[in-house]
């Protein structure tokens, strides 16, 4: 890390903030300076850990929220730039559309460890694993917050959810009245608008109905300029209704079509063995989701949830047709008084259609079905009132790929006073294959022919039905206390073994149509690896119209050949952040985000990439001439021209992040 550039932004940060013109009797309130909300750290709620409504404090997890005023002062146009601001979690830019994110290692361009949900929908893709970060790319005012855990949530969310959880929670349509418009566009930005109107159905029920459009210029190659735009239009809609106190029911959906620009590199038979060329990707789909929630009594509350996704994707190498069909019951039961009983049972149907590119990337069979069956069980004792819990469960479930699967947990929560609180967890999770895992078979590269070997050599990935599920035993270690009216800390602690994690393989060559040399590389279950590390999160608002926000993360990982592995090597070890909110009068907020990514190293087939650590700052303007209208200047990655953050798979291409600035206004009538 440069350590005087940090200093210099450090006192910059500082400098810029710092009432220093002020006299000793300045009244922020009298002068117009506007309030930022004081965020008490335990008094957080959040959902996603537990599957219910519990406060920070009662949190057996490593959780970090997201909230609407970090989305709104962040500058940031996408949810993955948002989850930068993320202490333990991944985020690299791979092209102007595509992202590698995860949490806690294992980072890539299909990050399968990590299980991302928008309202409790599954958004992580059975083809390959990992997440289409370029369709779920929502109205980010209609973001209630963000909820992150690191760390296993298997026993609660099931497979895939290994080293962690994201779920995205909209806003209820009665907080969403009224009328709203933005738009905004900038150097990479030629133009993103959206739009959004809410209001009353009668006396107890609420809607509201947005639409987006995205258009955003192709990004910076080493090549040159890449076509990795994005021309995405969204719309959908939400319908809350309060028949009563204890039924609720959400109706909710969006449709998204359009397309985004690629660049792939593939293999060829012929002199130079290799093409890279530039094919779009048409996108298209949508979903519709269903909740109804009925507290029957003080101590017992059902809910119902019921959605269909449908997802087409036609890319270079295959395109994909998937129809999911999911429901979940869950009830939560308080007994004997010192018991809080979380249990439900699930069904999800999956059925796609991938006609795969001949010679390149093959599906067998094209088209597949398959059933996921769960059933999930944790209580919640309370060893001793307000100071010690012990929270047991499992996760049983059944998929068409490696059949049963346990997920038990054990976590202990430990109260020594008001505002303090210390966890500890032990659980297990597991990743089940993928379809690609099973049944692809990938092209990889054409080795030109040589005297010794007269015929092109093609090494060739081969799925592998025989694999087992990746395994794994998670311990973990947390601190979080509000220490003052005005400071808030968060520390966790991890160790993580790993077994089972799928590596690859090289079989017996064999030539094969008489025209190449197939040299099988088929998936196995190779690996073990361990991994050790922490988390680190500070918030310190020192006045009432200035708050800083800080984190850290380090992670380093053990093991057989993990020096030549890609699943771990690349992540970086350290990652650093600090944001500063500022505003400055009654009318105009000043924010600054300065970030820190340590340096690493991702394998590829046939060189490994080695990729330089970056700082990185944003800044942000805004200014409200009116009731209702904000105009605001951003910009980002300002302290160098460009930076490459990841590689890709299927290109020898090199994206790089470019310095950028944009202009926004939003309008609430």
């Amino acid at each position: 890390m440069n350590v005087f550039r940090i200093i210099f932004i450090t006192a910059l940060v500082f400098i810029l903030c710092t009432p220093t013109v002020y006299s000793a009797e300045f009244d922020p309130n009298e002068d117009g300076l506007t309030e930022l909300s004081l965020e008490r750290l335990l008094e957080i709620t959040v959902v996603s850990a537990s599957r219910k409504s519990q406060s920070l404090a009662d949190v057996t997890s490593a959780v970090f929220v997201i909230t609407q005023e970090d989305i709104r002062r962040s500058g940031a146009t996408t949810i993955p730039d948002l989850l930068r601001m993320v202490p333990g979690v991944q985020v690299a830019s791979i092209d102007g559309n595509s992202w590698a994110i995860s949490i806690r290692g294992f980072n890539g361009t299909f990050a399968n460890k990590l299980l991302v949900m928008i309202d409790g929908r599954s958004v992580y893709t059975p083809l390959y694993g990992g997440v289409f970060w370029d369709v779920q790319d929502s109205l980010l005012e209609n973001i209630e917050r963000i909820e992150v855990i690191r760390g296993s949530g298997g026993t609660m969310w099931g497979a895939n959810a290994v080293n962690g959880v994201i779920n995205i929670i909209t806003k209820n349509s009665q907080d969403t009245k009224g009328t709203f418009f933005s738009g905004l566009a900038g150097s990479n930005e030629k133009g993103t608008v959206g739009a959004r109107y809410g209001s009353d159905i009668g006396e107890n029920t609420s809607y509201r109905l947005f639409a987006k459009h995205v258009d955003r210029d192709s990004t910076y190659m080493t090549t040159g300029r890449a076509q990795d735009s994005t021309r995405l239009t969204r719309g959908g809609f939400r319908l809350d209704n309060a028949a009563s106190s204890s039924l609720q029911l959400t109706l909710q959906g969006d449709m998204y079509g359009g397309t985004v620009g690629n660049t792939a590199t593939i293999p060829t038979l012929s002199y130079p063995f290799s093409k890279t060329v530039n094919p779009s990707t048409d996108l298209l789909g949508g979903n519709f989701l269903s909740r109804l929630d009925w507290l029957q009594s003080e101590s017992s509350k059902f809910s119902l949830q019921l959605y269909y996704d449908r997802t087409r994707r036609d890319t270079t190498f295959v395109k994909e047709d998937r129809d999911t069909v999911d429901i979940d019951l869950q009830h939560n039961l308080h007994f004997a008084k010192r018991h809080e009983l979380t249990w439900g049972v699930g069904y999800r149907f999956l059925h796609d259609n991938t006609a795969g590119t001949q010679g390149v990337f093959t599906l067998t069979p094209d088209s597949r079905s398959d059933n996921l069956l769960n059933l999930f069980l944790q209580d919640e004792i309370t060893l001793l009132p307000e100071t010690i819990r012990l929270i047991i469960g499992t996760k049983f479930e059944h998929n068409d790929y490696t059949g049963w699967e346990l997920q038990p947990s054990a976590r202990v929560s430990w109260t020594p006073v008001r505002g303090y609180s210390v966890w500890a967890a032990v659980t297990r999770s597991v990743r089940t294959p993928t379809r690609s895992d099973q049944d692809v078979r990938i092209n990889l590269a054409v080795i030109p022919p040589t005297p010794e070997i007269p015929l092109p050599s093609v090494p060739v990935m081969i799925g592998n039905r025989q694999l087992k599920s990746e395994t794994l035993i998670a311990y973990e270690l947390g601190f979080r206390a509000d220490t003052s009216q005005n400071t808030s800390m968060d520390f966790s602690l991890f160790y993580n073994r790993y077994r089972n994690i799928m590596g690859s393989e090289q079989g017996i060559p064999y030539i094969e149509g008489g025209t190449q040399l197939t040299i099988p590389i088929n998936y196995i279950n190779l690996h073990n690896y361990q991994s050790g590390g922490g988390e680190m999160s500070l918030q310190w608002q020192p006045l009432e119209w200035w708050k800083l926000k800080g984190g850290y993360a380090y992670i380093r990982f053990y093991g057989s050949e993990v020096e030549d592995s890609r699943l771990s090597t690349g992540t970086p070890a350290h990652q650093a952040t600090i944001r500063s909110m500022c505003s400055l009068g009654r009318d105009v907020d000043f924010d600054l985000w300065v970030r820190y990514v340590g340096n690493n190293r991702y394998p590829l087939i046939t060189e490994t990439v080695h990729i330089p650590a970056y700082t990185t700052m944003d800044a942000r303007v805004a200014w409200r001439p009116a009731d209702g209208v904000e105009l605001s200047l951003i910009g980002q990655n300002l302290l160098e021209k460009r930076h490459i953050e990841t590689v890709s798979d299927f290109t020898v291409m090199r994206h790089e992040v470019e310095r950028s600035v944009y202009g926004k206004v939003a309008w609430t009538f």
